[in-house]
């Protein structure tokens, strides 16, 4: 029974002694990383805080000149894993980070950021930084060749996992010219050294040097399985900043709404959303779309431009121009193709304007300049037009542009077409073959300006037209009709 006694009293004192110790031991780390901290006389810092039980560090009131100015007005981490040596001597993942070095955390949040300055060299700013769940391996911090910037920062990135980001607030701007961009709110689900499960971000305006008020902006983007690893490779090596070139960004869903901004007020343009969505049938097939909806076109009365727009929709009898784009392709890679399948231009009552085409024996050399943003290798390439087709669905749009061209020619709407069928019958480019078939292509057109109706435009090169055959297009006396297989109908 005394035993037992004894062992709970020296329980209870070494608790005690522990419970007195440990803010003498957390306050001596604190005022040592803060000594090591300032001992260069480039950073000084107002506080710091040492938690040894949840591994955290916490700084108030950073500021280094050691490599541009920087500022923090909070910084804190929790759950860190870096060694207690490095600590001690006032080396933390703020202050003495080396690029390369792994980190790994449970969180990082930092409020009041501000990263140089407003002026020639760029800057960064931030109200509130949250990252949780990050895992930085070990990775190359040296330069790449002679490009200095970018290869660390992308070698980084491609070592870097974080579970959850949240921003608010950031502008960065750009060096030199001085413009922003402002992102108002971000948060960033699941990135994987270049993978992204999901990203929303909100209040994007672009503003320029001396702008009272963003020539663009954007009020919410969101994006799923986003994949920029091959453009982090690009740049991680060099080549990115060498050629000014990315990789393919892969992306399985992607919208905007909200578009606005000077640019778009001058003009008197508004836009409703731009989506992108890609379906991955296999490894080889993938299918994607991309439409843009709401596009309205209504030119206010100020400025010359703006005034032209007005008086020639004035002029066509519309007072304003609504458009719609929807483009539907796919991608197979098993059979050597690219098909776009249907991409149409609509505008209200006006007209349908479609494409379509098929690209067949894409290599090796056209993948690689695809996927790796090389065009180079397009000239190692054997790619070929197989098929291509134009339609144009008329609805109001061919009489109302001969009205309005007839209003500014202060010509009747009969001269005006009269004339141009005439002209486009007996149109002869330069440097291009005129044969019976060209003759009854041109006819065919002529046609659909006289009846309106449906026109379609079909060339089915046979063999397909390689890549390096289109120089012969634009060759003195080509023969585009026989090139292409050049058709063309009309429909009512």
């Amino acid at each position: 029974m005394k035993k037992s006694v004894i062992a709970g009293i020296t329980v209870a004192a070494l608790v005690g002694i522990a419970a007195v110790a440990m803010p003498l031991v957390q306050g001596y780390a604190a005022a040592h990383i803060k000594a090591e901290i300032e001992r260069s006389g480039t950073a000084t810092v107002e506080r710091v805080e040492v938690g040894i039980l949840d591994r955290s560090i916490a700084l108030e009131g950073f500021k280094s000149d050691r490599a541009g100015p920087v500022s923090i007005g909070q910084w804190r981490v929790s759950g860190l894993s870096w060694p207690l040596a490095e600590l001690l001597q006032g080396r933390t993942p703020l202050s003495g980070f080396r690029w390369g070095d792994p980190l790994q955390a449970d969180r990082l949040e930092l409020q009041d950021v501000r990263v140089g300055n407003r002026g020639a060299g760029g800057g960064f700013e931030v109200v509130s930084l949250v990252l949780e769940g990050i895992d930085l391996a070990r990775f190359d911090g040296g330069e790449a060749g002679t490009y200095r910037g970018p290869a660390p920062f992308a070698r980084a990135m491609a070592a870097l996992s974080v579970r959850r980001l949240e921003q608010h607030n950031a502008v960065f701007t750009v060096p030199g010219d001085g413009d922003t961009l402002g992102v108002a709110g971000l948060v960033v689900e699941r990135y994987d050294g270049g993978r992204i499960a999901t990203v929303v971000s909100s209040g994007i305006e672009a503003t320029a040097k001396d702008g009272r008020a963003p020539l663009f902006k954007v009020a919410d983007i969101e994006a799923s399985d986003l994949d920029i690893r091959r453009a982090l490779m690009a740049w991680s090596s060099g080549r990115g900043a060498a050629g000014g070139w990315f990789g393919q960004i892969g992306v399985a869903r992607a919208s905007g709404s909200g578009f606005g901004g000077e640019a778009f007020a001058r003009y008197g343009i508004s836009l409703g959303t731009v989506s992108i969505e890609t379906v991955r049938e296999n490894d080889k097939v993938s299918r994607s779309r991309t439409s843009i909806d709401g596009f309205v076109l209504a030119p206010p009365m100020r400025g010359m431009e703006s005034l032209r727009l007005r008086m020639a929709l004035q002029a066509m009898g519309l007072k304003e121009l609504r458009l719609g784009l929807d483009c539907a392709g796919t991608k197979d890679r098993g059979r050597r193709e690219i098909t776009i399948d249907r991409c149409a231009l609509s505008g209200t009552d006006l007209a349908e304007i479609s494409v379509a085409g098929r690209i067949v024996n894409a290599d090796d050399a056209f993948w690689h300049a695809i996927d790796d943003g090389d065009p180079v290798a397009l000239h190692d390439s054997k790619v070929g037009l197989a098929s291509a087709r134009l339609v144009l669905a008329d609805r109001s749009l061919l009489e109302r542009g001969l009205k309005a061209f007839a209003t500014l020619t202060l010509q009747p709407v009969s001269a005006v077409r009269t004339n141009l069928v005439r002209d486009i019958r007996k149109y002869q480019p330069a440097g291009v073959l005129i044969t019976p078939d060209m003759t009854q292509v041109l006819d065919t057109v002529a046609r659909f300006v006289e009846q309106g109706g449906t026109l379609t435009l079909d060339a089915r090169p046979d063999p397909p037209l390689a890549l390096d055959r289109f120089d012969y297009l634009s060759s003195p006396g080509a023969d585009l009709v026989s090139a292409l297989a050049l058709s063309a109908t009309l429909a009512r």
